[in-house]
């Protein structure tokens, strides 16, 4: 004799269904997710065939145009560090927070109210 009552039955069948879409939610994530990297890749390829096949500036394409950057400049901090180091120019650097240091000088109670959540992931595995 079953101890189901209609109430428990209906919720069985619920969590069953609640169970089926979450499958095919996660099923269906990762094989967008798959297509996308699949897609990014190709797209970083053609990049690189036209960024090795064209000078720096715009291209006519088709209906299209092709416009090739010149790469950022940035400056190499190492390089600097070493051709201009502290002791020469001092007036170069800047003091900052080492939160390592802070990690062991203070609580963990303490440390909890500096700390920012970011927002959960949702990863298929």
């Amino acid at each position: 004799m079953s101890t189901k009552t209609p109430e428990t039955a209906s919720d069985d069948v619920t969590d069953v269904d609640r169970q089926i879409r979450l499958e095919q939610l996660a099923t269906e994530l990762a094989k967008r997710q798959a297509a996308i990297e699949a897609d990014k890749e190709r797209v970083e390829e053609i990049k690189q065939i036209l960024a090795a096949e064209l000078p720096v500036g715009t291209h006519p394409a088709g209906s299209h145009k092709i416009q090739v950057r010149a790469g950022a400049r940035r400056l190499n901090n190492t390089r600097l560090a070493e051709a201009y180091p502290y002791t020469v120019r001092p007036e170069l650097y800047k003091a900052t927070l080492d939160t390592t240091a802070v990690k062991h000088h203070l609580a963990p109670a303490e440390l909890e109210s500096f700390k920012d959540a970011s927002a959960p992931t949702v990863v298929v595995i």
